[in-house]
């Protein structure tokens, strides 16, 4: 008998990575030394084993990202990514400057940044296939530049909330920019390397999740969903841009999401700045808590805005009809 493991998963909002990642969690509170039996085991299932595999991860989101579109998908593409991180980090900075790196209500400047700079890439490119043209779905290509923790690193540099040294940014940059010669030198090797990026997903969210126990999740609890419902509406800066450059704005409420890769963000930024180690597994929790909540609440507020617009050019035909 066979059962719907992956079709499950599919059903849960970020469920390959945040279901592997509730495993990790449940072995570390309940089973610990399962995972320090050692050899392959401990290499694969323990929390130092996330680093090569999220190095991997990095190579292979780089792949996916092309340069070789329609100067209309690109502009729309760094629109996005400009709403986007103009919002993510004026939330994030304010927060960090008026409370420090403690935060506000139990989020971290570390938890907002990582949940807010970030998007979920499957939900933009559905929402705007359905509200959208091609190339609002092609300006995914430039607007994925935001996978990853680069952002999250270059707005907590810029602010002194941590200190980044230039090498170990560089060091996370390798790897997405060797994956992006590849993918964009050769088709192939992109639908090749594209192929094996979701595979990587759980093998990097259980480490992760080993690396916290139950306590840090209930922690995680009211301030994570409240992450989850500010990150939904982050779109409103893609948004406004959007309309102010005369395209269609609906699709940039559709980045109003936390990717279910910013859940690795928070042990990024701690392996580059020790400091942060303390509050890492709190905002791990918190980012992962986001990208769920987000991913349902995101296409609601889609749905009712385009509704509206839509009711509103309806009154207007009316109206000149009359």
């Amino acid at each position: 008998m066979q059962i719907p493991i992956k079709k499950t998963l599919d059903k849960i909002p970020g469920g390959l990575m945040v279901v592997p990642l509730f495993l990790g969690v449940l072995t570390n509170t309940f089973f610990p030394q399962f995972l320090q039996i050692g050899s392959f085991t401990t290499a694969l299932f323990s929390k130092e084993a996330s680093s090569t595999i999220l190095a991997c991860f990095m190579f292979l989101i780089g792949s996916q990202i092309n340069f070789k579109l329609a100067p209309k998908a690109l502009k729309k593409g760094a629109i996005l990514l400009t709403g986007k991180f103009i919002v993510g980090a004026g939330i994030g900075l304010t927060v960090a400057m008026l409370f420090g790196p403690a935060g506000i209500l139990g989020l971290s400047p570390l938890a907002i940044l990582a949940a807010l700079l970030n998007a979920n890439g499957g939900l933009y490119a559905s929402l705007a296939s359905s509200y959208g043209d091609e190339t609002d779905v092609g300006a995914y290509a430039l607007f994925s530049l935001k996978d990853g923790p680069f952002f999250t690193l270059v707005a907590l540099g810029a602010s002194g909330l941590a200190t980044i040294p230039f090498q170990t940014l560089l060091g996370v940059l390798i790897p997405i920019v060797i994956g992006m010669i590849l993918g964009n030198i050769d088709s192939d090797m992109r639908k090749f390397l594209g192929s094996s990026k979701l595979l990587l997903i759980p093998f990097f969210s259980f480490p992760l999740g080993a690396g916290m126990n139950f306590s840090t999740i209930i922690k995680a609890g009211g301030p994570g969903i409240l992450l989850g419902l500010i990150a939904a509406f982050t779109g409103i800066g893609a948004y406004l841009l959007l309309k102010l450059f005369k395209e269609n704005p609906i699709v940039g409420l559709a980045t109003g999401s936390t990717a279910g890769n910013a859940v690795a963000t928070p042990a990024v930024v701690a392996a580059a700045d020790p400091t942060l180690a303390a509050i890492a597994p709190g905002a791990t929790a918190q980012v992962a808590a986001a990208c769920v909540i987000s991913a349902i609440v995101c296409p609601i507020i889609v749905n009712y805005v385009f509704k509206m617009s839509e009711k509103k050019k309806a009154n207007k035909s009316i109206a000149r009809a009359s």
